[in-house]
């Protein structure tokens, strides 16, 4: 990777920059207003179209029938496109969403990411689904085959290159906190619907070995056999600018955004090898879900150690609200048009899966939003 001579002399001042630069008189100029909150249901991720519309995937497909909403003016919700695409497939059809957490607009197309279910039968493979939000007739939509996936893939974030015409998944993997990691990214040919996995286990996609310790307790996962861990995650965190001109990425258990240009994630021609060159160190960041990336160059990101939404530029790292009970896990962000700051709150942190099998989850969790 072409990161600069001075990349440790770097992060050790970026990290001791988020440490210490947390910024009591942006917390106060800033209030986080509720636009809908939910006592069983948790929100995954969330998009705004560019006429405001409002769209959330709900994560916990066990307790969600229908995983794709719409936010309406009113505050109530409703499915999205409708209940036959929303709800699970039935039989030998892949119409419907297994499991889901990402979710994106782009040129007015409500694009949802299925991470699909390998426990049915037959498979439900992972597939991107694009809806016309204004008709809601299906767009598009792209099944994964199994050459571009591994067998703990966990596909959530995405974004969607509109200049190049490509959709760049981020692929965490540890789906069944299987390990060892193997992140990548899995980019797909929007015209074609030809799919490659690139940059599997590069650097820049792992995390650092430090637990994720919210509200003074470190994740942790127990497995059937009574092993305990406390998992180290890594890529999980994209965005895009809008120009179409840089992929913005990290480990969620990292404390570093990286970038590429998108030019040379739509080349097939490009060896991983070639692609690593690439890749630049952009600034430090805190443990982090989900980023967004605005036309200044600033990167908001979902702190989740902190219960805050932070900036992060080259200059450094600041918080710019932040609140223990609304922000129990920020996860998703959205940018609108008219200048606020969307979020998702879901408290993941306390579920059996994170919390050794006990269930300290504390309804209500959130939508959120910001002016900025």
């Amino acid at each position: 990777m072409t990161i600069h001579k001075n990349i440790t002399k770097l992060l050790l001042t970026a990290i001791a920059l988020l440490l210490t630069n947390i910024s009591a008189s942006a917390q106060s100029d800033n209030r986080l207003e509720i636009v809908a909150s939910f006592q069983t249901e948790r929100p995954g991720n969330i998009a705004v179209s560019k006429k405001g519309r409002v769209f959330i995937t709900m994560s916990d497909a066990s307790v969600s029938k229908f995983v794709v909403k719409e936010i309406l003016s009113n505050g109530k919700l409703e499915d999205f496109p409708d209940i036959s695409w929303t709800g699970k497939p039935q039989g030998n059809s892949i119409k419907g969403i297994s499991r889901t957490i990402g979710i994106q607009v782009s040129d007015e197309i409500l694009w949802v990411l299925d991470i699909g279910d390998n426990s049915t039968f037959p498979k439900q493979p992972p597939k991107l689904i694009g809806w016309d939000i204004e008709t809601k007739k299906l767009y598009k939509i792209f099944t994964l085959p199994e050459s571009v996936l591994h067998s703990s893939s966990f596909l959530q974030d995405f974004v969607i290159d509109e200049k190049h015409q490509t959709a760049i998944l981020a692929d965490m993997s540890l789906g069944g906190m299987i390990y060892p990691s193997v992140p990548a990214f899995i980019v797909i040919d929007l015209k074609t619907g030809y799919s490659r996995r690139v940059l599997e286990n590069d650097v820049s996609l792992q995390s650092s070995n430090e637990d994720l310790v919210i509200n003074g307790r470190p994740l942790s996962h127990t497995y059937p056999d009574g092993k305990i861990i406390n998992p180290r995650y890594p890529l999980n965190p994209i965005a895009i600018d809008a120009t179409m001109e840089w992929i913005y990425f990290g480990a969620l258990g990292g404390h570093t955004i990286f970038r590429i240009p998108t030019q040379y994630l739509a080349d097939e021609n490009f060896t991983d090898s070639q692609l690593s060159q690439k890749i630049e160190y952009y600034t430090a960041k805190p443990k982090s879900d989900g980023i967004k990336i605005n036309g200044k160059g600033e990167v908001f990101i979902t702190d989740v150690e902190n219960n805050a939404i932070g900036i992060a530029t080259p200059i450094g790292y600041s918080i710019l609200v932040q609140d223990r009970a609304l922000l129990s896990w920020p996860d998703g962000l959205a940018l609108s048009a008219n200048g606020y700051l969307y979020i998702t709150s879901n408290q993941l942190q306390n579920k059996p899966w994170w919390n050794n099998g006990k269930d300290d989850s504390q309804p209500p969790y959130y939508v959120l939003r910001i002016k900025l």
